[in-house]
């Protein structure tokens, strides 16, 4: 069965370590020693969309970006699933 998740993004290159991700959703974000966000969880569960959507609003560069994906269970994600996250070289 079909499940819904929320894919997270952050852009390194426009995050300027405000850190307001970071205390606003520490689920998903985490800070570098330079305060510099990035993902703890590529994914999410979709009771948190609203959050991280917040979240991506409150960043004042715009590095943060949420998608809606749906998963297969029983298979291999589906449509932007596949593409590799545009994460903190640290997670690489």
């Amino acid at each position: 069965m079909p499940q819904r998740k929320v894919r997270v993004r952050v852009d390194p290159t426009r995050c300027t370590a405000f850190g307001f991700c970071a205390e606003f959703l520490p689920e998903a974000f985490a800070l570098d020693d330079w305060g510099y966000a990035w993902l703890q969880a590529k994914e999410l569960p979709a009771e948190l969309e609203s959050l991280a959507r917040e979240a991506a609003r409150l960043c004042p560069t715009g590095a943060i970006s949420v998608e809606t994906v749906t998963v297969d269970a029983e298979r291999e994600p589906t449509g932007t699933e596949r593409s590799a996250p545009n994460v903190h070289p640290r997670q690489r």
